[in-house]
């Protein structure tokens, strides 16, 4: 009868911010995610502007273009196409 209930979930964890740079920091915080909590992927969620700060250093397609790239090896890491 239990078996009936259980059902196999995806653990994904989702790691929102401006990324204004995407730096080996948000890598590390990531695979460390992945392994402690045992996720089965990370989202990096990019957000336009932090309300904290002025202004963005870089544009959001620069933004999503270097975190595309830092973690182009990284199979469990995937991030979002726009910013939200």
């Amino acid at each position: 009868m239990q078996k009936l209930f259980k059902k196999n979930y995806n653990k994904i964890g989702i790691l929102g911010g401006t990324f204004d740079p995407p730096h080996i920091g948000h890598l590390y915080i990531s695979k460390t995610a992945l392994k402690k909590l045992r996720l089965d992927a990370v989202i990096w969620v990019i957000t336009k502007q932090n309300p904290l700060k002025q202004k963005p250093y870089l544009n959001s397609k620069t933004r999503i273009r270097l975190s595309k790239n830092i973690t182009k090896n990284q199979k469990k890491i995937s991030k979002t196409n726009r910013t939200c």
